[in-house]
């Protein structure tokens, strides 16, 4: 077997700046170059349909909904770049995982992952996404959403958002599902520019790395006020992500992302509460 090491996950190191701003659209700004290197465009017969998050060289996270009950058989994943009208670096699809439990109904278990044919080679601009290490939505800082929604096809767009309790969310919608979580789009921008299977991603205090923290599912109605965009919680599926890659004989969190080592996260009191390593969601050391 063949393991693909790359560099560390959640990087942007051809982003300028950490808190950068960019040029302002109605739904948010426009994104930079370097500024998201880990989120890619599924396409069908040369159309974007949905966006995805690499997560190794040959897994990109999505969601289920994003594929009939027959899954074209010409999809493709477009990686390494923000503009969709510009030539960009093409893959072809080995397998697509949907997860077993996927209720199109309820939207529960959102969740599906995409095998390569061939390996990505990471560059400044092709980075895998962390894994979140917590749950509690009040650990992330500097949350944004990035896509080329529905109206968009050529610049990639991104925005704030601000993530919200699941008991704050179920006030406003009663039938949020188990593993689902809620971000706030009420401060201006349109709910609809953002990609269905695309990620939420937010910082954790100074550590200059990144993490998914949901893969966008559903919103409600745009013209309503406030907005909010509804998420599957990544957290929820470390386990069932670990378990399918693995069953394909290429586990993901074996090409590199394991090699992150706790002590380079800032220490945390929810650390301790966490028995999982922060990176890779495998069992810690004991010392």
């Amino acid at each position: 077997m063949c393991f693909i090491l790359y560099p560390d996950c959640g990087l942007r190191p051809s982003y300028e700046s950490f808190l950068k701003t960019g040029k302002m659209t109605a739904a948010g700004r426009y994104a930079s170059t370097g500024e998201f290197p880990w989120h890619v465009s599924i396409q069908s017969n040369g159309r974007h349909i949905c966006g995805g998050t690499m997560i190794s060289a040959l897994w990109i996270l999505t969601a289920a909904h994003c594929f009939a009950e027959e899954v074209p058989p010409d999809l493709t994943v477009v990686v390494g770049g923000i503009d969709l009208s510009l030539p960009l670096e093409e893959h072809k699809l080995e397998s697509l995982i949907i997860h077993g439990n996927f209720d199109r109904m309820s939207m529960e278990n959102d969740i599906a992952l995409i095998l390569l044919s061939s390996p990505i080679e990471f560059s400044n601009q092709k980075i895998p996404i962390c894994l979140p290490f917590i749950q509690d939505v009040n650990t992330w800082q500097h949350c944004w959403v990035t896509g080329w929604g529905t109206t968009h096809a050529g610049e990639m767009l991104s925005r704030d958002v601000f993530p919200i309790s699941r008991e704050q969310c179920l006030k406003r919608i009663p039938q949020l599902e188990e593993n689902m979580l809620c971000a706030d789009l009420e401060k201006g921008g349109d709910a609809c520019q953002v990609d269905s299977g695309g990620p939420l991603v937010c910082s954790y205090w100074n550590t200059m790395r990144w993490f998914q923290v949901g893969i966008v599912s559903w919103g409600q109605d745009c013209a309503e006020k406030p907005n909010h965009e509804i998420f599957l919680s990544v957290y929820s599926y470390r386990g069932w992500i670990e378990t399918e890659t693995a069953l394909m004989w290429k586990p993901f969190f074996l090409e590199g992302m394991d090699k992150l080592a706790n002590s380079e996260l800032p220490s945390h009191p929810s650390f301790a509460a966490d028995p999982y390593n922060p990176i890779s969601g495998q069992p810690a050391p004991s010392h």
